[in-house]
């Protein structure tokens, strides 16, 4: 049965003068064999490529509709190596976001990638039948499905320890993953949930607005207006959710 959305962490596979190679392609490890800390063991003779080689876009952050929902870059090749899944990511290099984006990978600021992807009849050992990959994000925290269902907080803690004043461009990309995860718990759950999700889907919400609350206020507008989107977005999941 499909439909369990998950997402998995990933690693630029860096080579000999790779942090001068802007606008060529940079080799990256999307996935490995073993199981990881969702539980899932993804094995390469499981994979299904097809719909994301039809459409090898990469995004930014998991971000899927809007605006900020627009490519960043793509796969140029998509292949299994053994144990590996890889690909060669190349970044629009007519989008200025995409190009800064680029360039925090080649410089080692950025080091991570998540792949989006479905699994279906997973054993008692953690390994799906088969899995469906259908999206890979340049990430700059790692998404760890398993962290937010235990207590909603995953990336909170982690964003704590920005700097909010000093760094808004770091602070604002850490927001972006919050709702990515809180709308992949959503999108777990279901449209029937138990007290206990309900619980965990309400703790992820809180984080979500203790992380807005942290940015602090503005005198622009627009900015005030930008802010108020994410908890628009969050209120949205928890009607979904019957909260």
């Amino acid at each position: 049965m499909k439909g369990q959305r998950h997402y998995l962490r990933g690693y630029v596979a860096r080579a000999d003068g790779d942090d001068d190679g802007t606008g060529k392609p940079l080799s990256i490890i999307a996935a490995t064999e073993g199981r990881k800390g969702d539980g899932l063991n993804l094995t390469m003779k499981g994979a299904e490529l097809g719909r994301f080689q039809s459409n090898p876009v990469v995004g930014y952050g998991h971000s899927y509709w809007g605006r900020d929902g627009l490519p960043i870059g793509r796969s140029d090749k998509t292949w299994i190596d053994d144990d590996k899944l890889r690909m060669d990511v190349v970044f629009d290099q007519d989008d200025e976001f995409a190009v800064k984006v680029e360039r925090k990978y080649r410089s080692k600021m950025m080091n991570a990638f998540s792949i989006g992807f479905d699994v279906w009849n997973i054993d008692d050992s953690g390994t799906p039948e088969g899995w469906e990959l259908f999206e890979v994000s340049a990430v700059p925290l790692p998404m760890d499905p398993n962290a937010i269902v235990e207590s909603g907080r995953s990336a909170l803690d982690l964003v704590r320890g920005l700097d909010v004043r000093g760094a808004p461009d770091e602070f604002a990309q850490a927001v972006m993953a919050k709702l990515a995860e809180l709308e992949a718990v959503g999108a777990r759950a279901g449209a029937v949930l138990s007290k206990k999700n309900k619980t965990l889907v309400q703790n992820a919400a809180t984080a979500l607005q203790e992380l807005l609350d942290a940015a602090g206020g503005s005198d622009d507008e627009d900015e005030d207006d930008e802010r108020q989107a994410p908890a628009v977005d969050n209120a949205r999941l928890l009607r979904l959710a019957g909260i």
